[in-house]
């Protein structure tokens, strides 16, 4: 094997790989919002983040009580598939 094709095999792998990265990259997105629930919403677990989403907590659960204590602050919410 020359030097030429092993310049070459090596690209042709190092693409491979690269393109195989990207494939298998999650897919998803995040919100960027501020948190918000009246005292009655909160109460019953309901969240409003900005107007595109709404998040529903299951009362004294942990992270309905980590969502009571962000309320008015910016948050960011990431959803990702795999």
């Amino acid at each position: 094997m020359t030097i030429n094709q092993r310049w070459w095999l090596a690209l042709y792998i190092l693409a491979f790989v690269v393109g195989a990265l990207l494939y298998a990259e999650p897919q998803g997105f995040s919100v960027r919002c501020p948190l918000t629930a009246t005292d009655q919403e909160a109460i019953e677990g309901y969240y409003a983040c900005g107007s595109e989403l709404t998040i529903v907590t299951k009362p004294n659960s942990p992270v309905h009580d980590d969502l009571q204590r962000m309320r008015g602050q910016d948050v960011i919410v990431v959803a990702e598939a795999r």
